[in-house]
This record gives C-alpha cells, sequence and structure tokens, in this order.
C-alpha cells in the first residue's frame, strides 16, 4: 500500500469507513438530462478534435498533494499507455459546449467531454479541484463540485466505480455526482469507446434548486 493511500486515509478515516466489506451508496443519481446530444458526439467521433490526458504524468503547478497521487498511480503499477483518455475543453469548442455549461445553474464552471478506449483506465483517485480553484480563482468559503454524464447507454464492460459502488447499465444523459474525497476510477474493458462529461463548478442557489428539481433541459 503506497504512502499516500495511507495518508489519505488517516487523514479522512472519521468521514467514511473505508472497509470494502461494506455496501454502502457512496455516489448520489441526479437525474436525467434530456437534450440532442448529436452535435456533441459527431464532434467526439474525430479523434482530431481531441488533447491526450496521461494520469501517469505529473502536471506542473497542482501543488504535492497531487503530485504524490500520481507518484502513487505509477508505483501501482499503472503506465502512460493503459492510462491515456481522449479530452475536449469547453473553451475550444464552445458553441457546442455553452448549452452544457449552462443547464444546472453553476456560477463558474468547466466542461470536458472524455474518450476511453478499450483497455484504458482513470485510475483510483479523489477530485480536489485544485485546478479549478486556481484557474477561476475561486474563495475558499465558495463550495466546488463535479457532476459526471454519461453520454451513451451503458455497454458491456463499461464501468464506473466509486467507493464501493460500481455503477453499470447507465442510460444517456444520466448525471451523478461524488463528494470531493470519495476516492473513484474508470475503466474500459469492452468493445467500443466508452463516451463521458464531467462539469466542474462553483454552487449557487440556483445550482441547489435545479438539483432538487431533478430535471434538466438545455
Amino acid at each position: 500500500m503506497s504512502n499516500y493511500w495511507q495518508s489519505f486515509v488517516e487523514q479522512n478515516k472519521n468521514l467514511w469507513h473505508f472497509d470494502p466489506s461494506v455496501k454502502s451508496k457512496d455516489f448520489t443519481y441526479i437525474g436525467r438530462l434530456k437534450t440532442d446530444f448529436k452535435p456533441l458526439l459527431d464532434l467526439m467521433s474525430d479523434d482530431k478534435n481531441f488533447k491526450e490526458h496521461i494520469a501517469t504524468q505529473q502536471i506542473k503547478g497542482h501543488g504535492a498533494e497531487l503530485s504524490e497521487r500520481i507518484k502513487a498511480i505509477n508505483e501501482w503499477g499503472f503506465n502512460d499507455h493503459n492510462t491515456k483518455s481522449l479530452q475536449i475543453m469547453d473553451s475550444e469548442f464552445p458553441e457546442i459546449f455553452e448549452p452544457y455549461k449552462k443547464f444546472a445553474g453553476f456560477g463558474d464552471c468547466k466542461v470536458v467531454a472524455l474518450k476511453q478506449y478499450p483497455g484504458q483506465f482513470l485510475p483510483w483517485h479523489g477530485d480536489t479541484y485544485v485546478g479549478f480553484k486556481k484557474e477561476f480563482k475561486v474563495p475558499d468559503d465558495v463550495k466546488v463540485t463535479r457532476y459526471s454524464i454519461f453520454l451513451e447507454d451503458w455497454q458491456w464492460g463499461h464501468f464506473f466505480s466509486a467507493g464501493n459502488c460500481i455503477m453499470h447499465q447507465w442510460k444517456q444523459g444520466d448525471i451523478i455526482e461524488i463528494k470531493p474525497m470519495m476516492h473513484h476510477a474508470t475503466c474500459n474493458a469492452g468493445m467500443a469507446p466508452k463516451l463521458t462529461m464531467t462539469i466542474t463548478g462553483t454552487v449557487t442557489d440556483e445550482f441547489i434548486e435545479r438539483k432538487k428539481s431533478k430535471v434538466f433541459t438545455h
């Protein structure tokens, strides 16, 4: 077990059970976004629109905690090939991504579309939002959260794991939320690319009201 994980467990032992035998619900199902996904999916069909992200490579300026996590991922046996994913940032195609930035009622927000090919993983990690907070100069007293959205119906071999939960059989547009400290991982052990989206943003009163309604369109 890496020093990173041991340290994380010790620091957060009062927030979660850290017992793999416990049946616990470690994500929140928010609702389903009903919209025309075709323009986004058309964009994602061409790999030339993406940039590579590799989970085993260090990121400058994101602090010691993230550096330790990336070091641990390498120690666990992951490599540049099996942790590669493809990403499109909202700033690169604003006309397509703008509606996704608005539907949830976030304040400042950032949308990323992701593609994982078979054999690729996003290893066990927890989201800190360090990069987002730095980019948008988010004050310490403002809450940040993240929605994950499935862009296609679930296919065999596609997995999303959060805490002690394994998610599968999702439908296009399903939205989930994971607490910032909750570790999770994704994997494509299937036969086709796995397409998802994350929306990270600051929590507002409008966000809270829309979340309660569980009805999302744009």
